[in-house]
């Protein structure tokens, strides 16, 4: 049989494989045996001791031949090594079986070393010169000539033709099944490899969910606490009344900042929309903003307010957040129109000011820029488009669409 290198042993479970030392310890006993009938062989003619030694010849040869041929190399990278040990087997064998008859048994064990070890051309080859040796040996035995009118030619030449056909197709089975192990083993690879893939993909989006839930939740928060804490100060001493009001604003916004913070770590959705729809909430964020910055805010329901799937709402409440947020820090307005429509299978969500103008607007110390691509990311993953239009000294709208018929479904 072929021996299959290059296979994990712990993991391999095929036939050949769990019996490969058969076939070594077969070729082991033939010799073994071999050798018992030839010190009990009364016939036997000479010293006992030039067999012995051409036996342990032949042993070391075999084992210690084969582990150098093998070492560090798959069973195909040196192939000349493995035959020239087999060789030299057959040429050991040639001359025991010279000496006694009875080291015909060994041809047991060797037929199976030849395709144990060899790669088929190879194996045939030695084949061929075995199946030679042995019509030699057998006519030189019996006085008879060599040649096709020989029984004994064809009875050999039929038994090595069958060794061969058989270690082919053999041969053959074992490749095959190889081969289709080798793909499953790479199929297995290709899916650990695509599930880890999966897995790192996975990572990504949660990180970039939670830096978007963090800058709508906790970095507005903070937002609005420093700019009331710095209209506090500057307040002070003379207007105590606004100190007063500016400091209850940032004590309010920590306090809903921190049952945001809450609530982004147990991946809720937001507190605005556990109790209520989300026109609702866009009213009551309305409300709130226009409270801290009295800056008049209107809010517009059209079409039919359905209920959406909780990402949608998530992501336009969060729009509208992020849109007022941009407003109070760069817009310079004195009015804001916030308008909500349902239209059939599309949700479109307008914030209007009548500000500045994005070109007009100064950068705040306060911005991290990270608001509007958190916009953008969660509207595209859900099918959607985020469009700015703006005009120098008459304002900025904020438009966020988003298909709805699908998630809906």
């Amino acid at each position: 049989m072929n021996r299959m290198s290059g296979i994990n042993p712990h993991s391999q479970t095929d036939v050949w494989v769990k019996w490969d030392w058969l076939w070594t310890t077969i070729f082991y006993a033939s010799v073994a045996v071999s050798t018992f009938f030839m010190l009990v062989d009364d016939g036997r003619e000479g010293t006992v001791w030039l067999p012995l030694a051409l036996t342990a010849v032949l042993l070391l040869w075999h084992g210690v031949g084969l582990q150098l041929a093998f070492r560090g190399r798959d069973r195909g990278a040196r192939p000349y090594l493995q035959f020239l040990v087999i060789v030299g087997d057959i040429g050991l064998w040639f001359v025991l079986v010279n000496l006694s008859p009875a080291y015909y048994f060994v041809l047991a064990g060797l037929f199976s070393q030849i395709f144990r070890h060899l790669p088929i051309p190879y194996a045939i080859a030695a084949t061929l010169l075995l199946i030679t040796s042995i019509i030699y040996q057998q006519s030189s035995d019996m006085g008879q000539p060599i040649s096709l009118s020989n029984p004994i030619v064809w009875i050999y030449l039929f038994a090595g033709a069958s060794s061969i056909l058989l270690g082919a197709w053999m041969s053959a089975i074992i490749a095959q099944s190889m081969q289709r192990r080798q793909l499953i083993e790479q199929l297995e690879r290709t899916q650990a490899e695509l599930a880890a893939a999966k897995r790192h993909e996975g990572m990504l989006e949660e990180r970039q969910r939670l830096a978007r839930e963090i800058h709508d939740t906790l970095a507005q928060g903070f937002t609005s606490i420093v700019m009331h804490l710095e209209a506090a100060e500057q307040a002070m001493p003379d207007q105590p009344e606004t100190v007063q009001k500016h400091l209850e604003q940032a004590r309010t916004t920590a306090r809903i900042s921190l049952d945001q913070a809450r609530r982004v770590v147990q991946d809720l959705r937001p507190d605005l929309l556990d109790q209520q729809s989300l026109p609702e909430a866009i009213e009551r964020t309305a409300v709130r903003w226009q409270e801290e910055t009295s800056i008049p805010t209107n809010t517009t329901i059209t079409g039919s307010p359905n209920p959406l799937h909780p990402d949608v709402e998530v992501t336009l409440l969060r729009a509208a957040q992020e849109s007022l947020n941009n407003i109070r820090k760069h817009a310079r307005a004195t009015a804001v129109q916030i308008t909500l429509s349902y239209m059939g299978d599309m949700v479109i969500l307008d914030v209007q000011d009548n500000g500045v103008g994005i070109n007009g607007a100064t950068p705040s110390s306060l911005s991290s820029g990270y608001g509007l691509q958190a916009m953008r990311e969660r509207t595209a993953q859900l099918g959607g488009a985020v469009e700015i239009e703006s005009v120098p000294g008459e304002g900025t709208t904020v438009v966020v669409s988003i298909p709805i018929g699908v998630l809906n479904q």
